[in-house]
């Protein structure tokens, strides 16, 4: 039987809520099957088995790695903890899809990347975000010459985050697991929006704070990325917003402005001018946008999955490959690197010191 003709296998390293979106997203994609799945608590994974149908097993990761029948793994654990698995993804020869942040550190990053360089793998990190129509169209409308000359942008990341989030998972307050708060775990998905509409920035200046949580990351940041031709772009984020507002992307022309707001996967486009209303062919809207308590969507996740089984099937690098999804770690280090400094860091040395590929 020939590859295009059987199913696609998933194993699935992680048994947490990032699983449950992932075997959800799998299971709309023709021709994917999720066949076998890891947990750190074996306990979980096999509940996690029962429920889903998921006919294997593993005591762990690696186990699941060498020895699962898949044709590619998905590690869905916190990002502190991807490195081992990928190695042992790729030294088993299996494909790799991993979730974000692809490391906490750009060591990491560059590591993993090497080892499915090296393993001859297909490597793709998830930014589900930049699959929905909404996202597409902001990057169409800078592209296009829709808002004109772009000059200035935004990312806002305003959510709220009890202090149950930290004490249910405790390495997300602690800085040698985590690599850092609010910038690492949540703005990280609308940074890696900007830059893919604009571009890699040149240079950043940040501040952060631990302002409102008991935790050893920031749960407040304030920063700025300066872009080729001058375009400034201020970053704010926190996990102390009371209430808390849609993240979104904001980027500003001399003729229009087009933002995107919404979480979970569930995005909405909206472009304004001072002449007419909003385009109405280019507004996707999303009756979930925004809402604290809105299940995720899956098919933005559903669309990623599907391009990374068609890469491999077709010996391409997948849209989201890892040197793409390591951009994103890129820029937050760089502001992470300004707030320890004081100064302006700039990012493209960053790229410099680490992955050459």
């Amino acid at each position: 039987m020939s590859d295009a003709a059987r199913a696609f296998r998933f194993g699935l390293i992680g048994a947490g809520v990032a699983a449950e979106i992932h075997v959800a997203a799998m299971r709309t994609v023709v021709g994917v099957e999720v066949t076998a799945v890891a947990d750190a608590d074996p306990g979980r994974a096999r509940a996690f088995a029962s429920r889903h149908g998921i006919p294997e097993v593993y005591e762990t990761g690696e186990i699941l790695a060498a020895r699962a029948p898949v044709d590619a793994v998905a590690v869905l654990t916190p990002h502190h903890l991807h490195l081992p698995y990928v190695r042992a993804a790729a030294r088993a020869s299996r494909h790799v899809l991993v979730e974000k942040a692809i490391a906490h550190t750009l060591a990491d990053a560059d590591e993993l990347i090497e080892a499915c360089r090296a393993g001859g793998v297909t490597l793709a990190g998830i930014f589900q975000n930049r699959f929905t129509p909404a996202a597409r169209g902001l990057r169409d409308a800078v592209s296009s010459g829709s808002l004109g000359r772009v000059f200035m942008a935004s990312v806002t990341v305003k959510e709220h985050r009890a202090p149950r989030y930290f004490l249910d998972s405790p390495w997300r307050g602690r800085r040698t697991e985590a690599g850092g708060g609010v910038l690492m775990i949540q703005a990280i998905h609308m940074i890696d929006l900007l830059h893919w509409v604009l571009g890699m920035p040149r240079r950043a200046v940040a501040r952060i704070e631990t302002a409102v949580h008991a935790v050893e990351v920031e749960d407040v940041a304030v920063g700025l990325l300066e872009f080729d031709g001058g375009v400034m772009a201020a970053v704010q984020a926190t996990t102390g917003a009371v209430p808390e507002q849609a993240p979104s992307v904001e980027i500003h022309g001399d003729r229009a402005t087009a933002t995107v707001s919404g979480s979970w996967g569930h995005l909405a486009l909206s472009l304004r001018s001072g002449t007419s209303s909003p385009d109405a062919r280019a507004v996707a809207v999303d009756r979930a946008a925004g809402g604290r308590h809105a299940q995720p969507s899956v098919e933005p996740y559903a669309e990623q999955i599907g391009d990374f089984v068609a890469a491999v099937r077709e010996g391409r690098s997948p849209l989201v490959d890892g040197a793409e999804a390591r951009k994103a770690l890129q820029i937050v280090d760089a502001l992470y690197r300004s707030a320890a400094s004081g100064r302006w860091v700039d990012v493209a040395q960053m790229h410099a010191l680490g992955f050459r590929g």
